[in-house]
């Protein structure tokens, strides 16, 4: 006991002895340790739980809260009722035991629906039964789909007809729930379409309507014809452009160098469609198609008449021409190059050399050659020779570009300034605080003995008197003379420790 209360007052003692601001820091970081460990104890007393159930309904989930409950499982829900969290260690099993008791239901029904008994049925609702399993299996091939949470297949299906005329097409209306952030694109709505079209009999492609949950109609480019046509030729346009583009890119980089040369393509498509039927004759080339003869003898006269018929059949020829859709009309190739660039004098900075003229001749034919340039139809080429901006210092070897420092520093100074300023303030607390404990918990430093001699000399010193350059020089002597004690001074300074009256009068305090 003795030994406690000793410590006790040793520690009591050293708090008497610091300062307001020393005694504000450690109640601040003992504050901060308690924290700290009643945060991590609870962290590791807290059981860790996983996902159960995600995209539930409202019914599915009020069911498995029901069945967790009876077995007396901690359950929570996040998600906005979406998402059942549960212990980790008993997911697995959990979800073993409410699936063999239909939870969560899955709310489609598909072909599945004909394997119980179907005793007693009419033929209305064998039809109504199949077109719920045609639309539940559609509904789940839809949602197997990346980035679609959820789908609703509708079906029209129109009693067939003996007569044609009076025969309705069928038709279907396909609801998509999106995830969030997720776009289909045109490709993927139409293979949702030929999707539906192709699993029901007699349903053509234009008659399937995709839309979101918005009530945004996705297949608006099948459905109208003008605004699908007009979409899907810009989209030809600019593919044709960009690989007439990229090949002749690709080229000069090798010859140039990497983001030296500049290609742009202009294509002028042709999208008229032309079916054309054509019936020639050639009246100079006939054959005998039949010929009839015919005689008759008169008995009065005993003479004989002769009659012919003969048919000719003309030469004909029948075209049926459809016109090329999409081809190209004419082409628009403008280039950029840059030229040379010759070592500077003396290291100095490279200096820029265009191109000659039997250089670019040779860059024209090649780009002619690359996109397929054809002067009879009217397609034009343009090469401009031009010194790129930007160009960095060792652009004597091709490619050498200047790096965008202005975009570097833009993206990363900022972070690398926060990252110094923030070690640079944990070096300084660091610091701090190791000195406020280090001078709180150790014993002051001893104070120096004033001789008798000093302390007379001490005495007679009036004040600092207005420094000038003798005053100066005589401080400046006296340090060099008496280093320990202008060393102990300055301590005093710095540790506020009280050395008599002599000695503050001495310091001018």
């Amino acid at each position: 006991m003795d030994g406690i209360r000793q410590i006790i007052e040793k520690l009591q003692g050293r708090l008497g002895d610091l300062t307001f601001n020393q005694k504000v820091l450690l109640g601040a970081v003992a504050t901060a340790s308690v924290i700290s460990v009643a945060v991590f104890t609870l962290w590791l007393q807290k059981e860790e739980k996983s996902v159960l159930f995600t995209n539930m309904s409202p019914e599915d989930a009020s069911v498995a809260l029901e069945e967790l409950a009876k077995l007396d499982v901690s359950a929570e829900l996040v998600n906005g009722g979406t998402t059942i969290m549960v212990p980790e260690n008993m997911v697995h099993r959990l979800r073993v035991d409410l699936a063999s008791k239909g939870v969560p239901s899955s709310g489609t029904v598909g072909f599945e629906i004909f394997d119980g008994k179907q005793y007693g049925l009419t033929e209305f609702l064998q039809n109504v039964n199949f077109k719920r399993a045609l639309e539940g299996e559609l509904t789940k091939s839809i949602e197997s789909l990346q980035g679609i949470q959820s789908a609703r297949v509708h079906l029209v299906l129109p009693k067939p007809s003996i007569f044609q005329k009076l025969a309705s097409p069928a038709t279907a209306s396909v609801v998509l729930r999106l995830g969030r952030g997720s776009r289909l694109g045109d490709h993927q709505i139409q293979g949702i379409q030929s999707l539906v079209s192709g699993s029901v009999e007699n349903l053509e492609l234009e008659n399937v309507s995709v839309i979101d949950q918005n009530g945004k109609v996705l297949s608006v480019a099948s459905t109208d014809d003008d605004a699908g046509r007009t979409e899907s030729q810009l989209a030809l346009r600019k593919e044709v452009e960009s690989y007439l583009s990229e090949k002749a890119s690709s080229m000069l980089d090798q010859v140039l160098g990497a983001g030296r040369s500049i290609v742009r393509v202009d294509a002028t498509l042709n999208f008229e469609k032309i079916d054309r039927q054509r019936e020639i004759y050639d009246p100079a080339a006939t054959v005998v198609r039949s010929e009839e003869r015919q005689e008759t003898n008169d008995p009065s006269t005993g003479g004989t008449d002769e009659n012919s018929i003969t048919n000719y059949e003309i030469n004909r020829t029948v075209e049926h021409i459809v016109g090329d859709v999409g081809g190209i009309n004419n082409l628009s190739v403008a280039v950029f190059v840059d030229g040379h660039y010759e070592p500077g004098a003396e290291g100095g900075a490279p200096v820029y050399q265009p191109l000659a003229d039997e250089e670019l001749g040779q860059l024209r034919r090649v780009v002619q050659t690359a996109v397929g340039l054809n002067t009879v139809r009217g397609d034009q080429i343009e090469i401009v020779n031009m010194q790129f901006q930007q160009q960095g210092e060792g652009a004597g070897s091709p490619g050498g570009l200047n790096p965008d420092w202005v975009g570097i520093v833009t993206q990363y100074g900022g972070k690398v300034l926060l990252l110094i300023v923030l070690a640079v303030v944990a070096l300084t607390l660091k610091k701090n605080v190791g000195n406020l404990l280090s001078e709180a918990f150790q014993p002051p430093p001893p104070v120096a003995e004033v001789s008798d001699a000093e302390t007379e000399e001490l005495e007679s010193f009036d004040g600092i008197p207005e420094l000038n350059d003798q005053v100066i020089d005589d401080i400046q002597e006296y340090a060099s003379e008496n280093p320990e004690r202008v060393a102990e001074v300055i301590q005093s300074w710095i540790h506020e420790v009280d050395l008599g009256k002599p000695a503050k009068r001495a310091v001018g305090g």
